[in-house]
């Protein structure tokens, strides 16, 4: 078995030279709207672009554009909605999921997004394979997706994310929700000043207590001050590590005990030193 992850959009993709026996959309966002188009639809048809004649075309977006729908029918693809085709519940410790087959039941929760997980499972049943139960929920189990909402250290807790858009933001802003406030949250962060930066931080200002802003490398890098800008608080440092050594100081006085410490954005791909996730961990043990 194959996965080819699209990269930008999806119909002019280099990806798309390949028939896929599945293809998946996981979610709609406004992202690269210079190559993609200004709104969802425009988006949506771009990555409906994959789609194949008389395939399984597994589309794991609530809100749906109709250009989607559009081009499942002028393909002739078969499409598998979120919500139509097949649904999941979560319910306590645990999820169920729902389709055409039949319900499997009592779901371990999964460590990436939840949607996520439950449109991968979508796109595994319509691929014909012949997995096991036992194999489906091991791998649920098991399955991570480093740099998204990636828990390195407990104590302290240090996550990497690299949200970068609003869509992005919004659902780590509700992760953190979710935990337990010990301390205040901290927040290290680059961006590339292509992005919708006002849009990724209004969702995130509401969690963070303190943030630390840093420039990242390369011409698409924005500045520090121009995060800042769009904050309205925090302090500019001249590099994503600076950021972090500065924000772990911090975070172990005693009037700043730090609950978490967010790595947004950059820091695992593109961090000062390009050395990684590796890198990114043994700084926090040495600072």
């Amino acid at each position: 078995m194959v996965i080819l992850e699209v990269g930008l959009g999806g119909r002019l993709d280099a990806t798309n030279i390949v028939d896929a026996d599945v293809a998946v959309v996981t979610s709609i966002a406004l992202d690269h709207t210079d190559w993609l188009g200004p709104d969802r639809e425009s988006i949506g048809r771009e990555k409906a672009g994959i789609f194949r004649a008389e395939k399984p075309a597994i589309v794991g977006e609530p809100e749906m554009p109709y250009t989607i729908a559009d081009v499942a029918q002028e393909t002739g693809a078969q499409l598998q909605r979120r919500g139509v085709d097949w649904h999941y519940d979560v319910t306590g410790d645990g999820w169920s999921f729902t389709d055409g087959e039949g319900t499997l039941a009592n779901l371990p929760l999964p460590q990436v997004p939840q949607p996520n997980a439950a449109t991968a499972l979508a796109a595994l049943r319509a691929s014909g394979l012949n997995i096991s139960e036992q194999a489906i929920r091991d791998g649920i189990a098991r399955a991570i997706l480093p740099g998204r909402f990636q828990i390195v250290s407990e104590l302290p807790r240090v996550i990497l994310d690299v949200a970068h858009n609003p869509h992005a933001a919004e659902y780590l802003t509700e992760r953190l929700k979710m935990l337990p406030k010990n301390g205040r949250i901290l927040a290290v962060i680059g961006m590339l000043h292509d992005k919708d930066i006002a849009g990724t931080l209004a969702w995130l200002k509401s969690v963070v207590d303190d943030w630390y802003c840093a420039p990242l490398e390369g011409p698409r890098g924005a500045t520090g001050e121009q995060l800042l800008e769009h904050l309205g608080k925090g302090t500019v440092y001249d590099s994503v590590r600076a950021g972090v050594a500065c924000s772990a100081g911090r975070g172990e006085t005693r009037r700043y005990r730090a609950g978490v410490w967010i790595i947004s954005h950059g820091c695992t791909c593109h961090g000062s030193d390009g050395r990684g996730e590796k890198r990114w961990r043994v700084s926090f043990r040495i600072v």
